[in-house]
């Protein structure tokens, strides 16, 4: 049965102080708290303000944002923290990640054509930028062509290239069937030229500025021709004549040429007895034209065999043949000039047509220009010795050292003037308009099937490298530009009261609990001593 309230009262004398203390204790603490936000604006009685309003926390609001500005700007969120808080490992693989995936998304994508990447409001903007990378690209290339650097860089390089060249062996320039095709070039182009009628005006004004020439410069065919060729026509008499006169022993005995040679005398001794004058009729009485030709006629028929005997008697022919050679040395040595003195200019013209006429007749021939065409080429192949002569050895051989080394100049020379010449300009020109417009056209396509994974992680860690080295070295001034102390102090003084109590409250709440219950718990002690001196007393 539970006891009365009679029953308890001498009880509750004693336990009415320590509970009435916890409670005071609890409920001014709790009101304490609660003018830490409480009133949020000041209260007036009539014309007079009542003190402590508003409470703590909204009178000081702005202190307070200050403070806790101060406090964040100046020794939280320092550029020394900031740095340091960048260089850590997490931040640092976060980045990585951030980077990773935003670069490994875009080279992902099958893109177009560069300008489908330009938004269509910057199309204009675009175009002049291209037309302006073009101009720079091709005005950068035309100063660099045309400095003393890349001339020095030609001339190096055409040398080099000019060394090797002609170090190499002639087979290896041109190959045995090209020089083939060469010869036989040569010799369908002499076969045109000997048959065209150029060849015969030419030969025409050749030969007559030679004889001219000779007939008035009183030279002999000694002074014309070569000493081997004056003793060859010596040598070919002598060797020659002994041969034509057993032929011509032969050739007396035919009797078709002794009737020509009665013929021959006969009519020689009638001009001789006809131009006796009146001697003449008397001769004739007694050396008729009958008896002539019967007396001449008998003699060839009984001496032919003393006649072909003295032809080809050593006597006759070593008489015959000094006196050819003699005769011939005399005609070599005399001057042409003489020769000629009983011709008339046209009949010297007319010789030096036929000679002319012949000696075209003679280069139209098939087989002269087949020969002369042998002739160069085994001279040629004999010169190069069958394409195993270095080049350089052929062409000293024809122009000598001094005309290779200038040879060489004048090839560098050309190809410098060709490389700055304002056709190399335009040309390479045209072709960086052709260039960049079809890399302008082609669909870029992913990038990443174009950039190996190495290069891509690479270009990701440069990347990360890139941003840290920026935001390292940019964070002092980021911060100092931000100004973090006056942001967050700006922003504390412009919340609500309520939203910042609550804030507060939030961190703050579990701490002011534990307050109130200590001040009941502290009240609740006062009222135990109060009851305890009572009761002592």
């Amino acid at each position: 049965m539970l006891p009365t309230l009679e029953e308890l009262t001498p009880y509750l004398v004693y336990a009415t102080p320590p509970l009435l203390g916890a409670f005071i204790g609890y409920l001014t603490n709790r009101v304490a708290i609660r003018m830490l936000f409480r009133p949020l604006k000041k209260w007036h009685i009539g014309p007079l303000p009542v003190p402590m309003t508003p409470g703590v926390i909204p009178s000081k609001r702005h202190d307070f944002a200050v403070n806790i500005g101060e406090m964040v700007g100046e020794h939280l969120l320092t550029s020394e923290e900031i740095n340091h808080s960048l260089t850590k490992e997490a931040f640092q693989e976060h980045l990585y990640s951030l980077i990773e995936t935003k670069i490994g998304s875009f080279l992902k994508k099958d893109l177009g054509p560069l300008t489908s990447l330009v938004a269509p409001e910057y199309n204009s903007y675009f175009a002049i930028g291209y037309k302006t990378v073009k101009y720079q690209i091709k005005e950068t290339l035309h100063s660099h062509i045309r400095s003393e650097k890349c001339s020095g860089i030609v001339e190096e390089a055409v040398s080099d290239w000019l060394e090797l060249v002609f170090e190499r062996q002639v087979n290896e320039i041109i190959s045995p069937a090209h020089r083939q095709t060469m010869y036989q070039l040569i010799e369908e182009n002499l076969q045109r030229m000997f048959l065209s009628s150029a060849m015969e005006s030419w030969a025409d004004e050749f030969v007559a500025s030679k004889v001219a020439d000779v007939l008035q410069s009183q030279k002999s065919l000694e002074d014309l021709l070569p000493q081997s060729l004056n003793n060859l026509i010596i040598d070919t008499i002598r060797y020659q004549t002994p041969k034509i006169l057993d032929k011509g022993a032969r050739i007396i005995q035919e009797p078709e040429v002794r009737e020509k040679l009665v013929a021959t005398i006969k009519n020689g001794i009638e001009e001789f007895i006809a131009g006796l004058g009146p001697m003449a009729a008397m001769v004739s009485n007694f050396l008729s034209p009958e008896l002539i030709e019967e007396k001449i006629r008998a003699y060839f028929s009984d001496k032919k065999e003393e006649i072909a005997a003295m032809l080809t008697s050593e006597e006759m022919q070593v008489r015959v043949t000094a006196a050819l050679t003699e005769r011939a040395a005399v005609i070599i040595k005399s001057p042409l000039a003489k020769r000629f003195e009983a011709y008339s200019p046209e009949e010297i013209d007319s010789f030096s047509h036929e000679v002319s006429h012949q000696l075209v007749m003679l280069l139209r021939k098939p087989g002269t220009v087949k020969n002369i065409s042998r002739l160069l080429k085994d001279n040629l192949e004999l010169h190069l010795k069958s394409g195993t002569r270095a080049a350089r050895e052929v062409v000293v051989d024809f122009v000598g050292p001094l005309g290779f080394e200038d040879a060489k100049s004048k090839i560098k020379g050309e190809i410098l003037t060709l490389v700055t010449s304002q056709s190399t300009m335009g040309l390479i020109d045209s072709m960086i308009d052709d260039l960049l417009d079809d890399l302008l056209r082609k669909p870029v396509g992913r990038l990443d099937s174009l950039i190996p994974a190495g290069v891509r992680d690479g270009l990701y860690r440069s990347l990360q490298t890139m941003a840290t080295r920026m935001l390292t070295s940019e964070v002092p001034g980021i911060v100092k530009s931000l100004s973090i102390r006056n942001i967050v102090s700006d922003r504390i003084d412009s919340f609500d009261l309520l939203r910042l109590e609550k804030l507060l409250l939030s961190i703050m709440e579990e701490q002011f609990k534990y307050i109130n219950l200590f001040g009941a718990l502290l009240g609740f002690l006062i009222g135990c001593g109060n009851l305890l001196i009572f009761i002592i007393r």
